[in-house]
Order: structure tokens, then sequence, then C-alpha cells
């Protein structure tokens, strides 16, 4: 029998790459969840009000987490121990950051306290573009590093920008009574559009993430 030929060095590279990469990822993720773990295929129920889970603040029904000076980054924000699911999300350049904080809904302040935070390589900017499943124009309240930021849901995902560290939780809560059907949301990941959990009312979803 002839001798199987050996892979091209060109291939053996990449795969190599392509390995080392997830490695990278795979400890990020560990990070984020360590003490905590995930639950089978990586999905939990979202965490009901009352659980042991730090709930969100939420900002429509707090005057849009501005009614007592805003919101403030927060660097050393506790962690919850165990999201309800993980996602890979890409950085935002830092040449981008200004513009992209531009069309958000984070107050002066908050974006200033963002771009101070980023100049000091404290924190990263991720994008997390998300979307209405049903078509019901739902509204969510995005939470990261103690900032709160309130997104209406279309039918075309809608950039969310967060301040992150590389690895960290972002929770996301229904604003105000969804009805009897919950939000049916999705976001856009690294690999591509991905369903959320259902949210229903009093519920919140935590989303470990890793930025690449």
């Amino acid at each position: 029998m002839k001798p199987t030929p050996s892979a091209p060095e060109p291939t053996r590279e990449r795969s190599e790459r392509s390995s080392s990469r997830k490695l990278v990822v795979v400890g990020l993720i560990a990070a984020v969840v360590a003490g905590g773990g995930l639950g089978a295929g990586g999905f939990l129920t979202p965490q009901e009000s009352g659980s042991g889970n730090q709930t969100p603040p939420v900002a429509a029904e707090a005057g849009g987490g501005r009614g007592n000076g805003g919101n403030h980054l927060t660097l050393n924000a506790p962690v919850q121990g165990r999201p309800d699911m993980m996602g890979e999300m890409p950085m935002i350049s830092p040449e981008r950051a200004a513009e992209m904080l531009r069309q958000t809904n984070f107050t002066m302040q908050e974006q200033a306290e963002i771009m101070a935070a980023l100049r000091r390589r404290e924190i990263i900017l991720a994008d997390m573009p998300m979307y209405d499943m049903a078509g019901s124009g739902a509204v969510v309240n995005v939470e990261s590093l103690g900032l709160v930021q309130t997104v209406h849901l279309g039918p075309q995902p809608r950039s969310v920008i967060l301040p992150i560290r590389i690895a960290g939780n972002v929770s996301v809560t229904p604003v105000g009574d969804p009805g009897p059907m919950g939000v049916h949301a999705g976001a856009v990941f690294v690999p591509g559009p991905t369903p959320l959990p259902v949210l229903m009312r009093g519920s919140s979803l935590v989303i470990g993430v890793v930025v690449q």
C-alpha cells in the first residue's frame, strides 16, 4: 500500500492557529463562569426575580435609570456566578469608540466615563446587535458594568454597544409587562444570529460574554 501523504504545511499551520484561538476562548469562558458552571447545552432558565442572582436595575421603572443623576460605570461590579448562556462578541476598535457611543442613549456624562476608562485601558467596547424575533416591538434593558440602556427591538438587528472587560456578564431584562408570550429576542454573536431564552415578566437573562 502507498503511504498516506502528510497534510500540507499551510493547512497544518491554519489548524494550529485555530486550535490556539479556541483554547484562548475556552480559557476566558472558564474565567467568566468560575465557581458557577453552565447547565446542559449552556442554557438555563432565565433567573426569576428574588433568586440568588442579583437582578439588574430596571431603567424604565426607575426613570430610565437616570432619575438620580444617571448610571455610573462600575468597574468592580459583582459578577453573577452562573450565566444563563454564553456569547462571543466582536470588539469595537478604540478609533471608532466615540462615534459608536454617540449612537447610543448613554448620557454625555456616561459617555465621558466610558471614554476615560477606555483611555486607561480598563475596559473595551463590544457590539451585541439585538432584534425582536416575534415582531412585537419589545423593549429591554441591557446592563453592563453598572450602566443600563433601554433598547427598542425591531425585526432588524440593532447594535447594542457594551462597555465590558475581555470577559464579563451582561444582563437583559424586559421593560414593563411583556404579556403572556414574553419577549422573544435574538442576538448576533460571532458565530451568527442566536435566539435568546424567552424573557417573562419579572425575569432576567444573564449572558456570559467573551470579546474577541
